[in-house]
């Protein structure tokens, strides 16, 4: 520390005898090269000010313009292991002097003045060769477009690369009958990243990833602005997309849970004027069908009309989902449960179980019967002592459901051929991926199934996130 302080009175003292020759009429580039920069490359070889504080960094990319000494006090602040340069083909010719003030080893890399594309591309490889170690892009020198190119890369690949650092060179003091700045002033700024200023950024993250319907990532988010911020109103937003994130995995115990809670902390007084109040209505409708939902889960009960409602919801919009993403084979799957259930669910209104339908013989006899309009030319099925999907379908006819009794046999039989190719599939039995068209054939019977149901409970489901504030 003692020597330190010496470096820093012989560089003030430097500072005070150039100021005098220079108003006797000396050259001030001159004289600066010749009776302060030795001082001040002296003081930041040992003891570089950085602000807030120093740090270790494996590397550092610098741009270098026509005035390289800032270049080499950002060098000398930086410390890193391996130093690479940005540099045009006007200030190449600064490049030798760079490592005779710094004494370190520079690796030159050329671009055009204003070839931002450039930069983007040094950034990337190196920090991919360094993805878990300190980096420091130093924005102090060159042309504008590389400060704002290199500031814009680190700041960008920052989401992906948490260790790299935007730095510049500052100076505290500026002289202006000098026109540069006084000796000793200057020091490395190591700038905060957007992510650790108030949180502004994380939220713009978050609620890009939450209008992708990317829940979990969303809510992580949000969990890092309650650290960042100290702001306790994000961990209702962080349960909002937790809860979403539940419910589109069909965990509706978790998702049902979530909501409740999300509730009972909109309800509490500190709480009141949380922008997630004005969606109140609708988070509680969505939470009696998840409510719903869990308890059918929980019980089986075909009974809870509610609860199948909610599943049957749910396991279309995901079809139509997956459908949208070109995922056929789950949305087969997604589409066809829901198709199951629903009929599961008109069976049960007339006392009957697929698992356990306990038919007449005059039943049986029909069933039969129905089965061999749906499936012509072929060998009609021995009705079984559990029912499968086709064969509740043709139940449901034969027992005078008004519905399915007015579906024309020749759309059941499309269906026959299409439950048929669901065995087939991939994820069945088979090797098969169903086509968006058979998606779409077991979807629609499946759609016109739960209008009907939502008539009949008098809801109609919500299943769209509510919206974040802007």
């Amino acid at each position: 520390m003692l020597q330190d302080q010496e470096r820093w009175n012989q560089l003030q003292e430097a500072w005070a005898r150039y100021k005098e020759a220079v108003g006797a009429g000396g050259n001030p580039q001159a004289l600066y090269q010749e009776m302060v920069w030795p001082h001040l490359l002296e003081l930041w070889r040992h003891a570089p000010p950085v602000s807030p504080e120093r740090m270790v960094f494996r590397a550092s990319l610098h741009t270098l313009g026509t005035s390289p000494e800032a270049t080499a006090l950002a060098i000398l602040g930086t410390g890193a292991q391996e130093v690479y340069v940005l540099h045009t083909e006007e200030s190449r010719r600064f490049l030798e002097r760079l490592r005779q003030d710094t004494g370190v080893m520079i690796y030159p890399i050329e671009i055009g003045k204003s070839d931002v594309t450039a930069i983007y591309r040094e950034v990337r490889k190196l920090l991919e060769r360094y993805p878990e170690e300190p980096v420091a892009l130093d924005v102090t020198s060159g042309t504008k477009a590389m400060s704002a190119g290199l500031a814009a890369a680190g700041f960008f690949f920052r989401r992906f690369f948490p260790k790299v650092k935007v730095v510049y060179v500052d100076n505290e003091d500026y002289d202006v009958a000098l026109r540069r700045p006084r000796a000793g002033s200057e020091k490395l700024i190591v700038l905060p990243d957007p992510h650790e200023v108030g949180g502004e950024v994380d939220w713009l993250f978050a609620s890009e990833l939450y209008g992708k319907e990317d829940f979990a990532g969303a809510a992580s988010y949000f969990n890092r602005l309650v650290g960042a911020t100290g702001n306790q109103a994000y961990t209702l937003y962080q349960n909002l997309a937790e809860m979403y994130r539940a419910w589109r995995a069909l965990d509706f115990k978790e998702a049902a849970r979530k909501a409740e809670s999300l509730l009972e902390a909109l309800r509490k007084n500190v709480w009141l004027q949380h922008p997630l109040n004005r969606h109140f209505q609708r988070l509680e409708g969505q939470a009696s069908l998840l409510k719903g939902a869990r308890d059918l889960l929980t019980t089986g009960d075909l009974g809870n009309r509610r609860g199948v409602l909610g599943v049957a919801a749910t396991l279309l919009h995901q079809s139509g989902r997956l459908a949208d993403r070109d995922q056929t084979t789950l949305a087969a799957l997604y589409a066809y449960r829901a198709l199951e259930l629903l009929l599961q669910e008109r069976l049960r209104r007339y006392g009957r179980l697929a698992e356990a339908p306990e038919l007449s013989p005059e039943e049986r006899e029909a069933l039969q019967g129905e089965l061999g309009r749906i499936l012509p030319g072929e060998e009609v099925p021995r009705v079984r002592e559990k029912l499968g999907l086709l064969e509740v379908l043709a139940f449901l006819r034969v027992l005078g459901d008004p519905l399915l009794a007015s579906w024309n046999v020749r759309d059941l039989q499309g269906l026959a051929g299409v439950l048929k190719a669901r065995n087939q599939a991939l994820l069945v039995h088979g090797l098969q991926v169903p086509s968006a068209r058979q998606v779409e054939q077991v979807a629609g019977l499946a759609r016109k199934l739960l209008q009907d149901l939502q008539r009949e409970v008098g809801l109609q489901p919500d299943l769209e996130a509510i919206p974040l504030p802007r």
